[in-house]
């Protein structure tokens, strides 16, 4: 399933072991769309991530695969069989800082391939 999203901004949280980077417009209202990504170092967990959404068909845990970023998007794939997902979100950043999203995911997700940015 090839999935196209686009948000207006990502942010990202580190709270101790847990790490979280949310793509969404404002979330101001209750069904507003966003895509996030969470993942803990806690416990080993053999690099899997918690992919979760306001459509249900994109929630799962697991590892991702053939993941990179650029200045303005990110893709990525995960899941398997008919629950196969590819993904490719388009963001904008306000006030987030490129460099800081970049660290964070590839310390979420070690395969991540970052394009110049």
């Amino acid at each position: 399933m090839k999935i196209f999203l686009e948000f207006k901004t990502v942010s990202v949280t580190i709270s101790g072991d847990y790490y979280q980077v949310l793509f969404h417009d404002d979330l101001d209202t209750e069904d507003e769309p966003y895509f996030m990504i969470q993942r803990q170092f806690e416990f080993p967990d053999g690099d899997v991530c918690h992919f979760e959404s306001d459509n249900e068909d994109l929630i799962e845990q697991c590892t991702a695969n053939l993941v990179s970023l650029s200045e303005n998007t990110l893709r990525f794939s995960y899941g398997g069989g008919k629950l196969y997902r590819d993904v490719e979100i388009k963001f904008g950043l306000h006030d987030t800082d490129i460099h800081e999203l970049a660290s964070t995911l590839k310390k979420m997700i070690p395969v991540i391939t970052i394009e110049k940015i």
